[in-house]
């Protein structure tokens, strides 16, 4: 689950061993991966079709048969102009698994997970050496052969190694000592969480932040690619699109709920963010799934 701040926090794995797998198919109508962070790393494979996620303070576009890997606190998530349809699995584990007290390994690993450095990598395709490192990792955690905790660990110090000797990482230089994160963003996305279904305004998203508004907002469309205004009506948009796919609400009253008292201000932003009218995208939306209930129950 995502928490108030922005934070996903749910259990990983097991206590002994904080891996998980997840298979991901992007084009069933109630998949939605707002703006969020962990402290967890995460390495994700595209299996089919095409998808663009936001991390960090760009968009990368990812197809087919690519690796996307991020380490701790790293603000991700789909991205807001068009995300695209695939299938990808991700594999989330706790870094904590990579430590060795008192070695070289335990400080870099620190680091990272404290967010002072980090790493967003799309590994290329002349990398084959690490490509095959990424592809032994996925299929291990995957099938889970027998002893593939041990294999696995082995193979995630592979993956460091290669990070670490080609010097893929940077630090971050919105790192902040008390707490190791974008505090001051994370205060205007829990703000906005908040109250976004209120009147909000710029003056008190850049306070929450502790900024002058002309600052903040040079500072938030460095780190989002959006303006403060732009990323609030986005959200709002897209807790629409929730409650469109969720309940029965009318289209009033769900516009009502996000924050828009204009109705048409609020379709013509829904047809801007999503190239379609409220209406349609619930009915969309409702077709298809019970296209993809139909084909799951027959088994395809």
């Amino acid at each position: 689950m995502i928490n108030s701040k922005g934070q996903e926090s749910r259990p990983r794995g097991t206590i002994s061993f904080p891996m998980e797998y997840y298979n991901i198919d992007t084009s069933v109508p109630d998949y939605n991966l707002p703006y969020h962070w962990h402290t967890e790393f995460e390495f994700i494979h595209i299996l089919r079709g095409e998808y663009t996620i936001f991390a960090g303070t760009k968009e990368y576009d990812l197809k087919a048969g690519d690796f996307f890997l991020l380490s701790s606190n790293v603000i991700h998530g789909d991205s807001e102009e068009f995300r695209g349809e695939c299938v990808y699995e991700s594999l989330v584990f706790d870094p904590s698994m990579m430590r060795i007290a008192n070695y070289l390994t335990e400080p870099f690993i620190e680091k990272l997970s404290e967010g002072e450095l980090f790493f967003i990598l799309r590994p290329k395709t002349d990398e084959p050496d690490f490509i095959q490192i990424l592809m032994d990792l996925f299929h291990l955690v995957k099938i889970k052969p027998t002893g593939y905790e041990w294999e696995t660990i082995s193979t995630l110090f592979k993956v460091m190694e290669y990070i670490t000797t080609k010097r893929l990482y940077e630090r971050n230089e919105h790192f902040l000592k008390d707490d190791g994160k974008l505090i001051w963003l994370k205060c205007v996305m829990n703000l906005i969480k908040q109250k976004y279904n209120q009147t909000l305004t710029l003056d008190q998203m850049a306070s929450s932040a502790g900024f002058s508004p002309k600052y903040f907002c040079r500072i938030f469309h460095e780190v989002t690619h959006y303006t403060p205004m732009e990323y609030l009506n986005q959200y709002r948009i897209n807790r629409a699109c929730e409650m469109l796919l969720d309940g029965n609400e009318t289209v009033e009253d769900i516009a009502y709920c996000c924050g828009f008292n204009d109705m048409s201000y609020f379709i013509k932003l829904f047809k801007r963010y999503k190239n379609t009218t409220p209406l349609r995208y619930r009915n969309d939306a409702s077709a298809k799934k019970r296209g993809y209930d139909m084909l799951h129950a027959i088994g395809m």
